[in-house]
């Protein structure tokens, strides 16, 4: 590595030599820093989804899709969406094995006066191991806007694939025993697990705007809690349909929500 030195008395040039350290050819031979993309990866740990039902608000939501615009999902490449998780059965199944394993081991609830009651604990244990090996398998959902198909695999098996039309985010709604409704934002498709993104809330319009977004961002079709709404959006319609209107607009004017929609759909 050389440069050149100016000799101020003489008005002329001189060369110098400089050997390289270990510094400089640190410094000269460091790339440049990745940069990453918020959304972008493999398809995640698969323990996105593994939430406390109390946690799971659309406040917390709201938060992920900060951080990853295509959240459950990763973009892998332009237009292709993947998603690996776990069954949040996985871990219910675990606490219940561990508890009913433990109460057996302390000899606790095995023998209620003169009755034996062991057999509840020994049950428990049955359903835990049951719920463990069947949340094991990874599953991985692929939405391929390329294609225009999406592809559900569970260990490495294919067990459906079909034209986007048939995966959509639907916001369901539950009632309580005192008529108050609940609103859960939920992922489904055909022969799919359904995948619930907020448990419960009494937010509709928070929801609404959070499922639109969502289905807005991973290009797919989005419907309201009632069968019967202008607030559906339709991106995607069944191969060879002879009515594909497009996006339905939202009517903001000619639309106001009743409480006798969703009692249609409890009574049905």
């Amino acid at each position: 590595m050389s440069f050149i030195q100016i000799n101020p008395q003489g008005n002329c040039f001189s060369s110098c030599f400089i050997y390289p350290t270990p510094v400089i050819m640190e410094f000269f031979s460091r790339g440049p820093k990745p940069i990453h993309i918020p959304g972008t990866g493999t398809g995640g740990t698969g323990f996105e989804l593994w939430e406390i039902g109390y946690f799971s608000t659309e406040r917390s939501l709201a938060k992920k899709l900060k951080q990853n615009p295509f959240y459950p999902f990763f973009q892998q490449q332009p237009n292709v969406y993947v998603l690996d998780y776990y069954q949040d059965t996985l871990w219910k199944g675990t606490l219940l094995f561990l508890v009913c394993v433990l109460l057996l081991s302390l000899g606790i609830f095995t023998k209620v006066g003169s009755q034996q009651t062991w057999g509840f604990p020994a049950y428990g244990i049955g359903i835990g191991l049951w719920l463990i090996l069947s949340s094991i398998p990874k599953r991985r959902l692929i939405l391929n806007h390329t294609r225009g198909m999406y592809h559900f695999s569970i260990q490495g098996r294919t067990v459906c694939q079909g034209p986007m039309h048939r995966v959509y985010i639907r916001l369901a709604v539950k009632s309580d025993a005192y008529g108050r409704y609940f609103f859960q934002l939920v992922f489904c498709g055909y022969k799919l697990e359904p995948l619930v993104l907020v448990k419960l809330s009494e937010h509709y319009e928070q929801l609404e705007f959070l499922g639109r977004h969502m289905a807005r961002k991973l290009n797919l079709n989005y419907f309201d809690c009632s069968s019967l709404s202008y607030r559906h959006v339709i991106r995607h319609w069944p191969l060879g349909s002879l009515y594909s209107p497009g996006i339905t607009k939202r009517n903001l004017a000619g639309y106001k929500p009743r409480v006798s929609q969703y009692q249609d759909d409890d009574e049905a």
